[in-house]
């Protein structure tokens, strides 16, 4: 049986991985020697596309690189795990790269040059090939400035016209500053066309303008299904709780595996790739669901969003 097709469009960069204890004892012209700088392909969407071609789904990638060294990095690591990529190449900006400050929780901080991410236009889409695809996956990070935000919303429509085959549409809130300050965007011009929205306990406390602390989640995810007809599965991560989950016709929710957090990166690209590779071949939701928590409980245990793959697939 033909595997059925994912596409990914969205941002890809390099990331660099300091600790924050060792910025913390670098003094101005000094010198210090750390275990904790890794290097590796990072981008939200790129995750998600990375993490399903290593696990054998059958993915490809839209996005924008330059012809400069982290640019082949990222093509060589797409590469080795079969990703198909239709990249643009940028002739005024460099590759995106991202400075990622772990805290000692896990927790993170960016610092990113990404400028080239934004040049996406109608013209450098793949129109034929994501017309026979089966889902189309890309995040809010993707809307924030044009011409990229205008092409994300000109492939939504036009996924929604009777001469595209109906593929389904996930979108993942991916940050609630994005959601705070683009709005109205997302209630009027992409909601409207999603079939599945992934996001966060902050993310949809924005989206919604509700107060977290007063919140409980299926509250939020009832809003969404009654005021988008159009969704028909809403998911909420929420870290060591797990995530909830509510469709037309059923709700309920997964628990989180209770791990020690190392770094936190990607952890939501994790769960959604884990997610859709299930999705795509399960029909049990909670049987998706529980692989998005297990692919993203692995991620937390290690620096950067695309920690130890070998390991993972060996532990499946």
């Amino acid at each position: 049986m033909k595997k059925r097709h994912v596409f990914c469009l969205g941002h890809t960069s390099v990331d660099i991985f300091v600790h924050k204890k060792d910025l913390d004892n670098l003094r101005i012209g000094g010198t210090i020697i750390s275990p904790n700088i890794h290097i590796q392909g990072g981008g939200d969407v790129a995750n998600v596309a990375y993490w399903l071609g290593t696990l054998g789904a059958n993915v490809s990638l839209i996005g924008v690189i330059a012809e400069d060294p982290a640019g082949f990095f990222i093509k060589n690591e797409f590469e080795r795990v079969n990703v198909n990529c239709y990249f643009k190449t940028s002739i005024k900006n460099p590759t995106a790269s991202i400075l990622s400050v772990v805290e000692e929780n896990g927790e993170r901080s960016f610092i990113i040059s990404g400028s080239s991410q934004d040049e996406l236009t109608i013209e450098d889409i793949p129109f034929g090939e994501i017309k026979s695809g089966d889902l189309f996956y890309t995040s809010a990070y993707t809307i924030q400035k044009p011409p990229t935000n205008q092409t994300i919303l000109e492939i939504l429509r036009k996924s929604k016209e009777s001469n595209f085959k109906s593929f389904e549409v996930i979108f993942n809130l991916a940050a609630y500053n994005v959601v705070e300050t683009h709005r109205p965007m997302l209630h009027e011009d992409i909601l409207p066309y999603i079939n599945i929205l992934v996001g966060n306990f902050d993310e949809y406390s924005s989206l919604l303008q509700t107060n977290k602390s007063e919140t409980e989640p299926f509250l939020l995810l009832d809003k969404i299904k009654a005021n988008y007809q159009n969704i028909q599965l809403a998911i909420l991560t929420d870290g060591s709780n797990g995530c909830y989950f509510i469709t037309r016709s059923d709700r309920g929710s997964i628990p989180a595996i209770n791990i020690e957090v190392i770094d936190s990166t990607g952890a939501g690209d994790g769960f959604c790739a884990g997610f859709i590779l299930k999705y795509l071949t399960e029909s049990d939701l909670r049987v998706a669901l529980k692989s998005g928590i297990s692919l993203s409980t692995h991620i937390c245990q290690g620096f950067g969003a695309r920690f130890n793959p070998k390991e993972f697939l060996e532990a499946q």
